[in-house]
């Protein structure tokens, strides 16, 4: 294998020079430079994953913007590589690059989190075009200067070696960033805030960096003297950033509580005498919302003659649970998926200190398939399912499991912000499908219309006479009553909402998040952007220049395109099945690092020299690996297995696919020929642009609206596209 690299990459002694000049020191700690690269540069994703999704109300597609344009962004920068890998570069020049470096993800939060409510209109909603162009600004800094220095690393340690390392540089970054998913998921998102994570990786990269690139490194003691004082001095000036900063999201509110849970972020202000509960800054509900509280409760509740047992998913401490409890209930259960927002609602407000009411923190997919009780009533309060994680509530499965714990009778209520009878196609969309969806599972279907439009479900007829009943049950209520609602005037708009919508049209189910996608095009349409011809339009730019680019490169963008939508198929589908997503993310995205990181120790217990034969083979695998996934994710559910398991299963085969990408990319660093420069740069820059495609499109457009099979599909068509691609006659330049 050796000797095969040594002919395709050409090294001589003005490269190693070159290298020289710029400061690059010995092969080890070349290689610690290049985990700490990846180390660093995986934690940091998270932490800017969550705080762009915070400050720009984020869903599954603000997700897929920011992974695709992290990975686009690195890629560009490996190319950059190219330009400056053999080229002398001053000290000054070194060291300016290396401090922005280590600075720029404190810097891109502090303007995440200052520019936020000055650049938008504070309060509104930021489109998709200002997403992209907001991520763009401000990860473009730190994502190239990433991806320039993997190859201008990578390119330095395989000339060293003459060829034999640069899959190994891809291996020791890879190596890198399981380290740093491991740390993150294990020791900084649980004890520490943004800032603190960011000044610790400040110091890392500071130290690291400076020792690796930089001439005149001082002796040992010397190095550890200055570790010491990074450390201690990022975290005296960056500790208290968090605090100081987060309140520019919340402007003139006072923030009563903040905590980076598992789940999300959560912060509690104060307004005048109000209090706002916001998850990754989108507001759940705040508290004297008299109106809300009735209307989410009372539609339902009084179309029970006796509920006894209510189940409440969602909106615990919101305030609904004491207009529950003016039916007399004997129990209210109430569910969320999030134990700190229990928490919070024992100290803030007064809705779980009645007896009768009991606090669960679960998610509500698997508490409903557990428990043994039954309930009269079950009220659905969260929010549109603009995000897979809150589709999976609105979706037939759910609906089922549901139905089998509801007594004879019982009655289901959700809702969806409506627009009354007025509503748009986008909306009517939404509706139709969560209509036909529960016509599916109840006998009778009620739409009650308001601000929020409220879907009643049961086996029972239901009286759209909302302030009669109320009135005959004699519930105190200030907004409910016949003094407020207009029962023959809400009888017409109801049927005329209901006239408008299909019951018997498409159904919103796990694999299939119809709702999820429906809700992203209404979502889109405040905006009039309308995503299809991008989407065609960058799919024929992209099969034009793979068609005319080197079959090796072609073959590594269907690789990285291929590893990533299946990463992202196993993200939706753990979500689908066990929830918990936000904790879960972590674990896959390392699994799948650490198969990355041993692909290319495999890659030495292969025949030698590789072929182009082989390489295609290994593509063809993954392509029939695809296609067999979505079979084996359908009957994961009926293994009636506990969480840890289903997180153990999903890790495994996160690991397995970036095995296969790690040894994809190490073959095509043996037979890709031509200058060490480009094959560092090509290759890697390449390999992650496909990756940030196939993550874009999958969570954005194909998982949607053609669901899981079908995404297992596509990614098994590409990968089985770049196997041919690669067979094509490959000429060695003379």
């Amino acid at each position: 294998m050796l000797g095969e690299m040594n002919r395709a990459y050409p090294v001589s002694d003005e490269h190693l020079n070159g290298y020289r000049r710029n400061g690059c020191r010995s092969d080890v700690e070349i290689r610690v430079g290049l985990g700490a690269l990846g180390m660093t540069s995986t934690a940091l994703q998270v932490v800017m994953l969550r705080e762009f999704i915070a400050a720009a109300d984020g869903n599954e597609l603000v997700i897929g913007v920011v992974l695709a344009l992290w990975m686009l962004l690195t890629g560009a920068g490996s190319l950059l590589g190219l330009l400056v890998a053999r080229r002398r570069i001053t000290g000054w020049v070194r060291a300016c690059v290396l401090a922005a470096f280590a600075a720029l993800p404190i810097v891109t939060v502090f303007l995440l989190r200052f520019l936020r409510n000055i650049v938008f209109t504070r309060g509104s909603t930021i489109g998709l075009v200002e997403t992209v162009l907001a991520s763009l600004v401000l990860l473009a800094p730190y994502c190239l200067i990433a991806g320039l220095l993997f190859a201008v690393g990578a390119s330095v340690l395989s000339h060293r070696t003459q060829g034999g390392s640069l899959a190994a540089a891809y291996s020791w970054e890879s190596f890198g960033s399981v380290a740093g998913g491991i740390v993150f998921n294990i020791a900084l998102a649980a004890f520490f805030n943004s800032f603190e994570i960011l000044s610790l990786l400040f110091a890392i990269d500071s130290a690291v960096l400076c020792f690796v690139f930089l001439p005149g490194a001082p002796p040992v003691g010397g190095r550890i003297a200055l570790c010491a004082a990074l450390f201690v001095l990022a975290g005296m000036a960056f500790r208290s950033l968090d605090a100081a900063t987060r309140g520019y999201l919340f402007p003139e509110q006072e923030i009563l509580y903040f905590h980076d849970t598992p789940y999300g972020n959560l912060t509690i202000t104060r307004q005048g005498g109000q209090r706002n509960f916001f998850e990754n800054s989108v507001l759940m509900f705040s508290t004297d919302d008299v109106a809300a509280n009735e209307e989410h409760v009372h539609y339902a509740m009084l179309q029970h003659p006796s509920p006894r047992r209510v189940l409440l998913i969602g909106g615990s401490i919101s305030g609904a649970t004491q207009e529950i409890l003016k039916y007399g209930v004997e129990n209210v259960d109430e569910v969320e998926v999030n134990p700190w927002i229990l928490r919070a609602g024992a100290e803030f407000t007064n809705a779980l200190h009645d007896g009768r009411v009991r606090g669960i923190a679960a998610d509500p997919r698997m508490y409903v398939r557990s428990t043994l009780s039954r309930y009269d009533v079950v009220l659905l309060d969260v929010p549109d399912p603009s995000t897979v994680q809150l589709n999976r509530l609105f979706t037939e499965e759910f609906f089922r499991d549901l139905r089998r714990v509801m007594n004879e009778g019982a009655v289901f209520s959700t809702s969806l912000l409506g627009a009354t009878e007025y509503q748009g196609t986008e909306a009517r969309g939404v509706g139709s499908v969560l209509f036909a969806t529960l016509h599916r599972v109840f006998s009778h279907v009620l739409i009650v219309p308001g601000e929020r439009n409220y879907f009643l479900a049961s086996d029972r007829e239901l009286d759209i006479r909302i302030g009669r009943l109320a009135e005959e049950r004699g519930v105190a209520t200030a907004y409910v009553n016949r003094y407020y609602l207009d029962d023959e005037l809400l009888k017409q708009r109801s049927a005329q909402l209901a006239k408008g919508l299909d019951s018997a049209g498409a159904v919103n189910s796990d694999f299939r998040p119809l709702c999820y996608a429906r809700q992203t095009a209404y979502w889109l349409s405040y905006f009039d952007f309308h995503p299809l011809p991008w989407i065609v339009a960058v799919g024929v730019l992209v099969f034009l220049v793979l068609w005319h680019a080197h079959p090796v490169d072609a073959g590594i963008f269907a690789a990285g395109f291929t590893a990533s939508s299946l990463e992202v198929v196993l993200l939706v589908s753990f979500q689908v099945i066990c929830g918990s997503l936000y904790q879960m993310t972590g674990v896959v995205v390392t699994a799948f690092m650490a198969g990355l990181a041993v692909g290319p120790l495999v890659a030495r217990f292969l025949p030698r020299p590789p072929t182009i034969a082989l390489y295609a083979g290994i593509q063809g695998v993954v392509g029939g690996l695809s296609i067999l996934l979505p079979f084996v994710v359908l009957w994961i559910p009926s293994l009636n297995m506990g969480l840890f398991f289903f997180q153990g299963l999903f890790a495994a085969f996160a690991f397995i696919f970036g095995l296969m990408g790690g040894l994809e990319f190490a073959i095509a660093a043996s037979v890709r020929w031509g200058t060490m420069e480009a094959a560092a740069s090509r290759l890697y820059g390449l390999d992650l642009v496909g990756s940030a495609l196939g993550a874009f499109l999958m969570s954005v457009c194909v998982i949607p609206l053609y669901g899981v099979m079908n995404a297992c599909l596509a990614a098994g068509t590409v990968s089985a596209g770049g196997a041919l691609l690669s067979l094509r006659r490959v000429r060695r330049p003379p």
